[in-house]
């Protein structure tokens, strides 16, 4: 019998969105971008050659100069990653010591107190305020060894300010800024990792360049700090397919911005169609999704008559604060088309809740 850490044997790791193998369905659980730009997809036939049976350039150094030219920093001042969870993880590597604490609002990503476990260190949950506001003084106070602040949040997708992220920074010991959502936003706190000695801002080609199949994110940050997560990040990290992919969509950022545009203006058409024709709660969003409080309808039923048709949504059912409510991607036009009229059938016919909340 092998032996297991207890700490890891008692751990619940992280559960993704359901992730279906056949086609056909309208897929809105996971944020995912629902196109890839023409040129990207060109760029990697190209690059599947016999030069795959070679590692990739460890550190990204192509794609590393593209980025640290983008936000205006020093190569130095940039880590490309295995997707942007894979950067995270390196960061609570690198901070966090047995024992350690890991502060972060809640509700939030629910990665970062499972990547805290797998270190030994426990996670100190601060709650969002009633809009999804953020407890800078409940974070500051909780003097964690790295502070995680998910902008725009998730679910929500609230986005928070320049100056109280630059407050809780002046007292914390590292900040990470998750931007996985920033470029739905209309402004991202990217300059603040080049400004502060001890801010982190991490980002991914996920959700913004609709490469979530190839797994690629990246930091910025202070060049020492950045070039520590270098020393203790796995030796080739990024494949050449995904490499090759981060440059491509860099030169078509023209076509990601106009997409980045067109999901924005669904989201406020999408939120404002909730509001109008069910009278639900959409809370405002600056993400490629939106959270959608059900009541006085009990989510679980809403969520299970639209997989009925096909429809995937994501309910967090073990967040109680949240659990009556769903977290719907922002998808082409048709998705969305597809989401209401499903909609006005389901809650047509569906009974309010017991509890009337």
């Amino acid at each position: 019998m092998i032996k297991i850490r207890p700490d890891i044997a008692a751990l619940h790791g992280y559960a993704p969105g359901l992730q279906p193998d056949e086609g056909g369905w309208v897929k809105l659980n996971t944020n995912e971008s629902p196109r890839v730009a023409p040129g990207v997809l060109a760029r990697l036939r190209a690059a599947v050659t016999d030069a795959v049976r070679l590692y990739p350039n460890p550190t990204s150094e192509e794609l590393r100069a593209r980025l640290a030219e983008r936000h205006g920093a020093p190569p130095q001042a940039v880590i490309v990653g295995n997707g942007s969870d894979d950067v995270l993880n390196l960061i609570i590597r690198a901070v966090c010591a047995p024992g350690a604490h890991v502060a972060a609002p809640h509700p939030s990503y629910s990665l970062y107190p499972v990547l805290a476990a797998i270190q030994g260190a426990a996670t100190v949950h601060c709650p969002l305020g009633p809009q999804f506001e953020l407890p800078v003084r409940q974070l500051a106070a909780a003097r964690g060894a790295v502070t995680f602040v998910a902008s725009p949040n998730n679910p929500a997708g609230t986005a928070y300010g320049a100056d109280e992220l630059r407050w809780l920074a002046a007292r914390t010991n590292l900040l990470v800024i998750d931007e996985a959502y920033a470029e739905f936003a209309d402004e991202d706190r990217a300059a603040l990792a080049r400004e502060l000695p001890n801010v982190c801002v991490t980002r991914s080609f996920s959700k913004a360049f609709g490469l979530a199949g190839l797994r690629l994110g990246y930091a910025l940050g202070p060049p020492a700090f950045i070039d520590v997560l270098h020393c203790i990040k796995d030796s080739y990290n990024v494949s050449r397919l995904a490499q090759a992919a981060g440059a491509a969509a860099l030169d078509e950022i023209a076509w990601a911005e106009a997409q980045w545009q067109a999901t924005r203006v669904r989201r406020e058409d999408f939120a404002k169609e909730i509001r109008r024709r069910f009278g639900l709660t959409v809370y405002p969003s600056a993400a490629n999704f939106v959270f959608v409080e059900c009541a006085p309808y009990d989510a679980e039923v809403v969520q299970r008559e639209l997989a009925a048709r096909r429809i995937l949504v994501r309910r967090f059912a073990d967040e109680p604060r949240i659990a009556n409510g769903l977290r719907v991607s922002i998808g082409s036009d048709a998705d969305m088309q597809a989401v209401l009229a499903a909609l006005a059938d389901i809650l047509a016919a569906a009974p309010v809740r017991a509890d009337g909340r």
